[in-house]
């Protein structure tokens, strides 16, 4: 398969293909930043799973261009200089009911979490982030049922259980190990002597879990671990 990049007016970059019979998930990028697409189409393209469908500067040029390219994917960042991001995603699931959108934003806020889930959005990333979580965080999605409205339980937990899915993958590798640690029962002296590090950086750890997973309270994050199958 041969891939061609076009500019457009307006700083959108297109991917065309020659050849359609690619089997790998196509991500779009809105985001404001043009070194965010490059940046993204760079990680992307070298993967055998994901492929680089196209990347817009703004909500207008993402609601009118974005359904041609029929991705499977987006990447949405929250602040758009337009609409923000998340009435973009709104508006675009409505054309678009099966399309896979991520959340991009800088910061942690309940609020934005449930109205990104309102909107459609399937998880979230937090900036600044790692390749190894932006790729986690795709294939996380990319394997994860899509669901209309009707599928979506109601009580606020079932709400936003597929964001806190998406946030478990942007744990890193420490925070991983204590919260499998809390899963398992131990208590913060026993998770430090089991895995060599200081009290007080559990706490940290903790307090950095809760905060990824949107949670207040250790069994709100075992939950999230173990219906993740303990990922």
């Amino acid at each position: 398969m041969v891939l061609f990049i076009r500019l457009t007016n307006g700083g959108a970059l297109l991917m065309t293909k020659e050849d359609t019979t690619n089997n790998t998930v196509r991500v779009a990028v809105v985001d404001d930043d043009e070194n965010i697409h490059l940046c993204l189409r760079d990680i992307l393209q070298p993967t055998r799973k994901f492929s680089f469908a196209g990347s817009f500067s703004s909500a207008a040029q993402a609601l009118d261009k974005l359904p041609h390219l029929h991705p499977d994917l987006a990447l949405m960042d929250v602040r758009l200089p337009d609409l923000n991001g998340i009435e973009c995603t709104k508006r675009l699931k409505r054309s678009m009911p099966y399309l896979k959108v991520i959340i991009v934003t800088g910061t942690h806020e309940t609020d934005w979490v449930s109205a990104s889930h309102e909107a459609g959005a399937a998880a979230y990333l937090v900036k600044p982030f790692i390749e190894e979580q932006l790729l986690a965080t795709l294939g996380f999605v990319s394997a994860t049922p899509i669901h209309t409205k009707s599928d979506i339980p109601k009580d606020r937990n079932g709400a936003i259980r597929a964001l806190e899915m998406g946030a478990l993958v942007q744990l890193n590798p420490r925070e991983r190990e204590v919260l499998k640690n809390l899963a398992d029962g131990l208590l913060y002296k026993e998770i430090s002597d089991r895995l060599g590090i200081s009290y007080a950086a559990v706490h940290k750890c903790q307090h950095s879990i809760y905060k990824k997973l949107q949670v207040s309270n250790r069994s709100e994050a075992v939950r999230a671990w173990f219906e993740s199958g303990g990922c």
